[in-house]
């Protein structure tokens, strides 16, 4: 999204309404309307009680449009990029994810999906057994010549391993942040986040320019790891924490999860034995054991090697689809083809597209949903 474009003060417009939400968005433009047509017709939202009065009356006392101009201004002359969730560059495993953020804010590019994403979390408290289970692993990928992306939280400990391990290897990574552009934190990690930036990686945020740092940010942040991810590494992590969140994210988005394991008596691995004993992650020791698991081969060393398939952009049929079984979970095709208002005989040739490129299940009976 270009954010000097018209309608760019609009998208940001919307997202900075508080209370609202991404749900509440997918909402307000189910109803065929735009972005600017909302702010253009919000009685008519609340008529429809899509939003309350309350909203109504937030957007006027804290001058949204108004603030978003601020916003945009801001990015602009800092160089910070943003992707609404209806372009055609957004991640489309994100998309997959049914409360994936509408839009984000960042600097840097990456494209998540040409590349095999392993997103690696752990303890902040992690050590030199975890930072050297995370570096071998990074860097045998790397001699396997497996095209990967490394993406975390950027937090101390196992985060700040994964990143650095990527950028030994010379593995582009990308930092998903709990607060804005603003800043960094912990402060301490600042030059590494300089590093991934100018490496050719990416810091992304759904946050805008100035939210500050709140502990509820980072729970939500952990979902966005977990969605952009083909496989989640538990390097290390106690029983409880911010990386068995992002565990049960992966599972419910339908990714691989794998743990390392550690001694029964070590509190630091407790997480770990515990996801690999209840059977919510695989056992993996080494880059070899993650390989055999996701069925990767090792390319030719010497050559480029492209690790998957390019995905095609989303057509705006199929984000139509995917947006209907977001919503509704298991639809039948006649109801979907009402919802959608697509006739069935194109819509099964698009289901069945859909379904060759991973992005829905089929079901007996001729049901649907969205993965």
């Amino acid at each position: 999204m270009k954010l000097d474009s018209q309608n760019a003060l609009y998208k940001v417009a919307i997202n900075m309404i508080p209370g609202v939400g991404c749900s509440g968005i997918r909402k307000i433009l189910a109803e065929n309307s735009s972005e600017e047509y909302f702010f253009e017709n919000i009685d008519e939202f609340v008529e429809k009680k899509i939003i309350s009065a309350n909203v109504k009356n937030v957007i006027k006392n804290q001058k949204v449009l108004d603030m978003a101009k601020n916003q945009i201004e801001l990015c602009l002359t800092k160089n910070i990029q943003a992707t609404y969730f209806t372009d055609d560059n957004y991640p489309q495993k994100l998309a997959q994810c049914g409360d994936a953020p509408t839009m984000f804010f960042h600097l840097g590019n990456l494209n998540f999906d040409t590349n095999r994403t392993i997103g690696i979390v752990g303890t902040r408290s992690a050590d030199s057994d975890a930072k050297n289970n995370i570096f071998s692993l990074v860097e045998e990928l790397k001699k396997d010549n497996i095209n990967f992306i490394i993406i975390s939280g950027l937090a101390d400990g196992a985060d700040t391993f994964a990143h650095q391990a990527a950028l030994k290897s010379d593995v582009p990574t990308a930092a998903v942040l709990g607060h804005g552009l603003n800043m960094i934190y912990p402060a301490g990690n600042r030059k590494l986040a300089s590093d991934i930036v100018h490496s050719g990686g990416m810091l992304l945020t759904e946050y805008y320019y100035g939210e500050p740092v709140s502990k509820t940010n980072f729970p939500r942040r952990n979902r966005i790891v977990a969605g952009l991810c083909n496989c989640l590494i538990v390097a290390q992590s106690k029983i409880k924490g911010g990386a068995l969140i992002t565990v049960d994210d992966s599972i419910n988005y339908k990714r691989e999860v794998f743990a390392f394991p550690g001694r029964v008596s070590d509190k630091l691995y407790a997480g770990c034995n515990y996801l690999i004993s209840s059977g919510k992650a695989g056992l993996i020791t080494s880059a070899l054991d993650l390989e055999r698991l996701m069925g990767w081969q090792p390319g030719k060393k010497g050559t480029a090697f492209q690790t998957a398939m390019p995905l095609e952009p989303l057509t705006a049929e199929e984000k139509k689809i995917i947006g209907v079984l977001r919503q509704n979970g298991q639809v039948f095709i006649d109801t979907l083809s009402v919802l959608t208002e697509i006739p069935v005989p194109k819509l099964s040739s698009l289901l069945l597209t859909m379904e060759f490129k991973d992005l829905i299940t089929s079901y007996p009976g001729k049901k649907f949903e969205a993965k």
